[in-house]
């Protein structure tokens, strides 16, 4: 750690405390500063000092040359607008906003790979600190105003976590949320950012400002299984759309649904999203979810199973690199399956969603003898609680009728009435 002189260092470490002999560990008071300037003293000299100070008091508390830090690595030494003192088993920063405190272990190899005090976190706003449910450790650091933290358990390694995606997590409770520990640092992908933890995914996308939480965890009771409802005693229907011809109705059946507050679950084929490729951005940014109907559309009960296992994952890839993320949904071209193809796609990671009610409006107006009346209809004779309802996107071949976006909006109206709310897929998993 630098010397002084004595009468010099003297002065400054009164200047640095204010006149007092407590200590502090932030930087020195304006009027400390400007006695300082009065008396020539350089005030780059008191901020060194006070942080030098604060260093070693903090160093102190934690047990000195008996803590998990071991002794001093050479002298102080000036980063970022701030100090820093290296211990043979980690490092106390400093700097006037956030006074002084230690990283350690793998959570300051991580922080180093970022750059440091110097990279987007910033100085340390705390000492490394156990999580509460008592399984890693936690820093959070000043960057982004504060909201940015590394977090490590044993299972996972340390991970960055900040911005708006930290705050989701924030919001759903940390570690001891359904998500648990961070797997990966912040990344970007098509049109925003991902972090990726332990049971699922938090998605940022740009043009929206919204996140978008994945839960990747199948619940034992659904394995093995293609759901037709969701398993809740509550009156919550789960609208959801297939898209594998073309988009006709898309643009209506988003307007309705924002105006209306209602989320879907649509299921893309791979050669649709690479056909319509803004398409999808549009579904995810209206806040909707997305889940995987396959590469190209064949009846997965004449595929081996190398061919499904190839299916799923081409899908799976086209839609990630088009911003947005399937998993664990997944629904069979044309409803065909079998106990295989349902446990291949257990082992893909997706739980096969079927449906309580399909509205048949795919088929089209039948030579004029259904209207969006039909659609309606068919939806309220199975409403029950955790209804799936399946819709479709584009046109009829024959008649170019979009009857599911035309009847949408008086579904909507009718199991409102009927006392029903709506929710996506993800209430399937618990």
């Amino acid at each position: 750690m630098r010397r002084y002189r004595p009468a010099v260092l003297g002065m400054a470490l009164a200047l640095a405390l204010g006149g007092g002999l407590g200590g502090t560990a932030l930087g020195p008071s304006a009027a400390a500063a400007a006695e300082a300037a009065q008396r020539s003293v350089p005030a780059s000299m008191v901020v060194e000092q006070a942080g030098d100070d604060a260093i070693v008091q903090h160093y102190e508390q934690l047990g000195g040359t008996a803590s998990f830090l071991g002794g001093p690595v050479g002298s102080a030494y000036d980063i970022a607008g701030g100090r820093a003192q290296e211990y043979a088993r980690g490092t106390i920063y400093w700097s006037p906003g956030t006074g002084a405190h230690e990283l350690h272990g793998e959570i300051r190899r991580n922080y180093l790979t970022l750059n440091g005090p110097a990279g987007f976190l910033g100085f340390p706003l705390t000492d490394e600190t156990a999580t509460p449910d008592g399984v890693g450790r936690y820093n959070h650091f000043s960057g982004m105003d504060g909201g940015s933290s590394i977090y490590w358990s044993p299972a996972t390694g340390a991970h960055e976590v900040y911005g708006a995606i930290r705050a989701q997590w924030a919001v759903l409770g940390w570690e001891r949320s359904r998500l648990g520990y961070p797997t990966s640092g912040e990344y970007s992908i098509t049109g925003g950012r991902r972090n990726d933890f332990q049971h699922g995914s938090i998605l940022w996308h740009a043009a929206s400002g919204r996140t978008e939480v994945i839960y990747t965890s199948i619940p034992p009771a659904i394995m093995g299984v293609d759901l037709e409802r969701i398993p809740t005693t509550q009156k919550v229907v789960a609208l959801t759309f297939d898209a594998g011809a073309n988009d006709a109705g898309l643009r209506s059946i988003l307007a309705t649904l924002t105006a209306n507050g209602v989320p879907g679950t649509f299921f893309l084929t791979g050669n649709w999203v690479n056909q319509f490729p803004s398409d999808s951005a549009l579904i995810y940014n209206s806040g909707n979810r997305i889940g995987n109907h396959s590469m190209s559309h064949p009846d997965f009960t004449t595929l081996t199973d190398a061919q499904i296992a190839a299916e799923i994952s081409s899908a799976q890839r086209t839609i990630e690199a088009a911003g947005g993320d399937p998993v664990p949904f997944f629904r069979f071209p044309f409803g065909a399956r079998n106990s295989r193809t349902i446990a291949d796609a257990n082992a893909a990671g997706y739980v096969p969603i079927r449906w309580t009610v399909d509205t048949l409006g795919w088929q089209g107006t039948m030579n004029g003898t259904r209207g969006p009346g039909f659609i309606v209809q068919r939806v309220l004779a199975s409403a029950q609680p955790g209804e799936i309802v399946l819709m479709h996107l584009g046109s009829n071949p024959d008649d170019g009728s979009a009857l599911d976006a035309e009847a949408l909006p008086e579904v909507i109206s009718q199991l409102r009435a009927a006392g029903y709310g709506f929710v996506t897929l993800d209430a399937a998993l618990g």
